[in-house]
């Protein structure tokens, strides 16, 4: 009897998942390409440096400034208009900053948020450098450490390629996804943190082993969030995606289905 059950629920699932897949293909097929967004992580590749870009007062800035320091430098890619995934990620970034009591902007590392907008008005992108430096529980001195930049479009390409940002246009907003990007003080990608919130243990660790050179790499957890977490086109915002959850439950389901099965069988083998 209990083989019969496992045999149902392994064929239930077998032929549930791959419908899941096919579903879920068809469904982002149908808006706006959501396959091109993401991050290819680009771990020990040196992100372009000889890049120009603008301060929120207009005034040229080199992204190459901010490296050679013995610091590590935050990396986060942002547009200021954008209705809500930019703006949670950018909070999520000040909220694990103000976490650290003794790791700290300026003294320990550089922050440096880009937005992938050249459109971008340099108001709207100093009005929003003046709301998060202002929120800094270390003031005015950190404050001189975050620099809130943008460039031409070709420019803005350059820095994004080379850290493997993918974006694309959608209408008047950006589909895009979220996370940060730790850099040695040489300007070496050494790890990638996803989503809009960070865990200050691991941002701090992520900085640490930035200052010393090393690279990091991808942690499961890391991946897992972003198989369930997808940009929503429609919505305008990074959401759990149900589909993603049930698949990755349904294949962990599976998986223990079938080692069940095999032990049983096992078990079943030495009793004859």
């Amino acid at each position: 009897m209990w083989r019969f059950f496992i045999f149902l629920s392994v064929m239930y699932v077998s032929s549930a998942v791959p419908a899941l897949f096919t579903s879920d293909v068809q469904a982002l097929s149908n808006v706006n390409d959501v396959e091109e967004i993401g991050f290819d992580e680009k771990l020990a590749s040196s992100i372009n440096l000889d890049t120009e870009f603008r301060g929120e007062s207009g005034e040229a800035v080199s992204i190459s400034s901010f490296f050679g320091q013995k610091k590590p430098v935050v990396l986060s890619l942002a547009y200021f208009t954008c209705p809500r995934l930019c703006l949670l990620g950018t909070d999520g970034v000040l909220e694990v900053i103000n976490q650290m009591d003794a790791f700290r902007p300026g003294k320990d590392y550089t922050v440096v948020t880009v937005s992938f907008d050249p459109e971008e008005p340099l108001d709207v992108i100093g009005e929003k450098s003046a709301r998060y430096k202002k929120a800094l529980a270390g003031g005015a001195e950190e404050a001189k450490n975050w620099h809130f930049l943008t460039a031409t479009a070709e420019n803005i390409l350059r820095l994004t390629d080379s850290v493997g940002f993918r974006f694309k246009k959608d209408g008047e907003e950006f589909a895009h996804p979220s996370g940060i990007v730790i850099l040695t003080p040489d300007g070496t990608i050494s790890r990638y943190l996803y989503g809009v919130q960070y865990d200050p243990r691991n941002f701090k660790l992520s900085l640490i082993e930035a200052s010393e050179g090393k690279i990091g790499s991808s942690e499961l957890l890391n991946k897992v969030l972003m198989f369930c977490y997808q940009f929503d086109p429609v919505g305008k915002r990074y959401a759990l995606a149900a589909l993603n959850v049930v698949k990755a439950g349904g294949m962990v389901t599976l998986t223990v289905l079938v080692a069940f099965l095999c032990l049983m069988w096992r078990r079943e083998r030495k009793t004859h």
